[in-house]
């Protein structure tokens, strides 16, 4: 299997047989110049660069695919490519020894652009571009054919990416920068580049007046609009407005965008390993222990509920601890000492609503409460997790604690998994639920790890954001991933 390999087309009607030989050849990229018999308008160019890359979507699989802009507007630039590769494809065959004469029916060093067509010096675009997919590549493409000399694209900061589906998973600012530069001056060595970083919707097309074009999809137009009006408002120049349709593409579930989107690649990666657990030498292999971790009301007891079925054994810290506040409990005394006797009902016994309206408008004080609370809390978890391995034989053990991360326990886990819903969800589920006021269920919110350094702390994640059938694939797709890594059969209980 090749690493890199360049992809010669002249013809699109032979472009999936081209694709399907490519993809069964090359492992990681494949760059494709796209070599009609006679200079093309934009208008037909811009088909073909959409054509590719869709028709990659199924044909090419995790292939980094990518349409050479360079070469459109230079041809020359195609032999230096071709000895940049391991494999040259011209159509549906290859080239096991490319030479001169592979090349001879390219013409001389000339554009394959129609001389009428109007150019641009400099052009603009903005996005969010986290994980790069065929419909930010089209974006960027479509951009850099029609700048002649520099072209500009802002990448949203983090203050503009909270209203995204899954703004958790969004890539780092500076990663996203990186990978749209790294993307542009690998199809495109020829121009300049202007990647900056956005903080409202306008970016650098409400502050630089030698823009001329803008570079827009179906969904922002009407910003383009209205970044003609701030700029008129501000005597710049008009800028020319270039609209570029949606890669539709057709979605089983109905939780998904019938379209290309980072969204729904945040959406996939529910239920998927996102990042490689740490060696853990002070635990034995097994019971592997699986800390699930999430706010109030997140989902994270049905979630254990969906384990369970699967065979796991199950902790549920929450329940554990409410032993803990039961008389004659070493831990009942000292609270009663911390907080006094008002915190206790008609029956003397710890009123958990009582000691939370004070807990919970006091970080001292719950952080007083945590630390009486947890270490009794932690050997009772492992207590249990030893009953559960020696009678039940569970090899996998799921010890569900909201607290896990505030409490140290990452280490008496071998891997954390978490749920996450946004703030907003939660307080309205707290309401409901609780019979809490709003401004309660907000308290209850702040006291939490915010998602971000949940995720932080996480090797796989699941949303309880959409429907429970969406929510249990989540679970099946971990369980599943989970039992092939760990070598385990799956019978009806582990």
């Amino acid at each position: 299997m090749a690493n890199k390999g360049l992809l010669i087309l002249t013809c699109l009607s032979k472009l999936s047989a081209s694709l399907t030989l490519a993809s069964e050849k090359i492992g990681k990229y494949l760059y494709i110049h796209y070599h009609p018999t006679e200079p093309l308008k934009y208008e037909k160019f811009n088909k073909a660069i959409s054509s590719i890359y869709s028709c990659s979507i199924e044909m090419c699989g995790n292939i980094d695919v990518r349409v050479l802009v360079s070469t459109i507007k230079n041809q020359g630039n195609v032999l230096s490519r071709a000895k940049n590769v391991d494999l040259v494809f011209v159509d549906d065959h290859i080239e096991n020894a490319p030479s001169d004469s592979t090349f001879a029916f390219i013409r001389q060093p000339s554009p394959l652009i129609d001389d009428s067509e109007i150019k641009y010096n400099n052009v603009v675009l903005g996005g969010t571009f986290d994980r790069l997919h065929v419909g930010h590549k089209i974006l960027l493409s479509e951009a850099a054919l029609r700048a002649q000399k520099r072209l500009v694209v802002g990448v949203t900061d983090v203050n503009m990416i909270a209203s995204k589906k899954l703004p958790e998973l969004v890539l780092p600012l500076t990663t996203r920068m990186k990978d749209v530069r790294d993307f542009l001056t690998d199809i495109d060595d020829t121009i300049t580049y202007d990647i900056v970083s956005i903080q409202d919707p306008f970016g650098p097309t409400a502050t630089d007046p030698n823009l001329d074009l803008i570079v827009v999809s179906e969904e922002t137009l009407k910003g383009g609009y209205k970044v003609n009006e701030i700029r008129k408002e501000k005597n710049f120049n008009e800028l020319a407005i270039y609209s570029i349709p949606l890669v539709e593409i057709k979605q089983v579930l109905k939780e998904k965008e019938q379209k290309v989107s980072s969204s729904n690649i945040r959406m996939d990666m529910l239920g998927t390993q996102f990042k490689q657990p740490h060696e853990r030498p002070n635990l034995p292999k097994r019971p592997y222990i699986i800390g699930l971790i999430g706010g109030i009301a997140s989902g994270k007891s049905k979630m254990s509920e969906r384990f369970d079925k699967m065979g796991a054994g199950v902790i549920d810290c929450d329940k554990l601890a409410h032993s803990i506040y039961e008389p004659g409990e070493e831990c009942f005394y000292t609270i009663i000492n911390e907080f006094g006797n008002d915190i206790l009902d008609d029956e003397g016994r710890i009123d958990r609503r009582k000691l939370g309206a004070i807990v919970f408008t006091d970080k001292s004080r719950l952080q007083k409460l945590n630390e009486i609370v947890w270490p009794s809390l932690l050997k009772k978890a492992k207590l249990k997790i030893k009953d559960i391995y020696d009678k039940e034989k569970r090899q996998i053990i799921i010890l569900e604690a909201a607290v896990l991360i505030q409490a140290g326990w990452e280490n008496e886990c071998h891997e954390i998994w978490s749920m996450i819903i946004p703030p907003e969800v939660a307080v309205q589920r707290i309401m409901a639920r609780n019979n809490l006021s709003e401004d309660e269920a907000k308290l209850r919110v702040s006291s939490q790890l915010e998602n971000t350094v949940v995720v932080d702390h996480s090797n796989v994640i699941f949303s309880s954001m959409w429907s429970y059938e969406y929510s249990q694939l989540q679970a099946e797709k971990a369980w599943k991933e989970l039992l092939t890594r760990l070598d385990i059969p799956a019978p009806s209980k582990i």
